[in-house]
This record gives structure tokens, sequence and C-alpha cells, in this order.
């Protein structure tokens, strides 16, 4: 039984885990990613490949990122959960997901679990403008600090970090440590 639609941007790369994860809960699974070799790397981890659905497309490109994101809800519905790893050279594209997901009727809330780096937590961001029924959360990507030592986090740990954040529904989590800043891997 589906437990809905799922979006991942950035989920065949750093979040292909959290795809992986989505995947075998019983979501139906939309994909953002810009290399078919990483889709297909993807899809030999995954319990369900018919529940995949690959979406190639630089999300720079907002005309493009919109419609394969229409095309995406028109195919399988509006987005249950989304999880998005965007840089901030794509700031579109936070807005065009939400627009979409308004337009698109809801009667039922979705949940949105936005992934950012280190240094957005030290940069006073607004909130995107939410639709009504939209959850939002935050994840903040930090890093690993041992024996006087300072690492980036894995992929791995990225995508616990997001999981445990999911499941708990966690208004705002730190994936890892990011003070103090100064110690940070350079």
């Amino acid at each position: 039984m589906s437990q809905g639609h799922a979006l991942v941007i950035g989920g065949t790369g750093m979040l292909s885990e959290v795809t992986v994860w989505l995947n075998n809960k019983g979501y139906f699974v939309s994909v953002i990613g810009r290399r078919k070799e990483r889709y297909h790397q993807l899809m030999e981890k995954v319990e369900s490949p018919e529940n995949i659905s690959s979406i190639l497309v630089d999300y720079h490109k907002t005309d493009e990122l919109r419609q394969a994101l229409t095309e995406a809800i028109e195919n399988h519905g509006a987005f249950d959960r989304v999880v998005a790893w965007v840089h901030s050279s794509a700031p579109d594209v936070i807005p065009t997901l939400l627009k979409l997901q308004e337009q698109y009727h809801r009667e039922k809330g979705f949940e949105l679990f936005h992934v950012k780096s280190s240094t957005s937590y030290f940069v006073e961001e607004e909130t995107p403008e939410l639709p009504d029924g939209c959850t939002y959360s935050e994840i903040f990507l930090g890093f690993k600090q041992s024996s006087g030592h300072s690492r980036w986090l894995t992929h791995e740990e990225i995508s616990e970090g997001i999981k445990d954040s999911i499941h708990h529904s966690r208004p705002q989590t730190i994936v890892g440590q990011i003070e103090p800043w100064e110690q940070r891997p350079h």
C-alpha cells in the first residue's frame, strides 16, 4: 500500500539513502538528479524500482523544472513529503515547488524538509511563503569533530540525520555540529 508521493531533490547523490528509505517505506518517489549514471546506481539499491521515477533536470532552469514537476504531479499526484537539498545558486526552486503544490488541490497537508548548508544557519533567511497545510522543517548540515580534528559529514551520516529528523517531525535539526564554527574543516 502506497504511503503517497515523495519528492527528493538531490536524491541520486548525497541523499540517495533517503530515497531508498522512502521507497522502502512504501512511497512512490520522484527523484530529481542531473546524472543518469547516478540514477542507475540508485535503482540497484531499491526494493521497489517500479515505485521510483527519475526527473533528470537541472533545477537552475526554472521553466524546465516547473514542467518536470508538473508532469510528476499529474502522473502520481501532488507530493506528500518533499526532501529538498537545493544550492543557494537556485533560489527559485522552493518557491516554484510550493506554487505547484498550492495549484494542485490538496485535501491533506504535506511536509517539506528543507536541507541547508551549515553556513546558512548563521544567515537570517525568510521562511518561504508556505501554502496552507504545509509543514516546514529545516535541516542544517554540519561537521563532525573528534580528537581535535574536524571533517565534513559523510553522505551516510547526512542521510541518517535527515531520516531521523523526518521520523521525529522536528521543525529544525542540525546534523552533526555547527558550533564552534571556527573549528569547522577548511
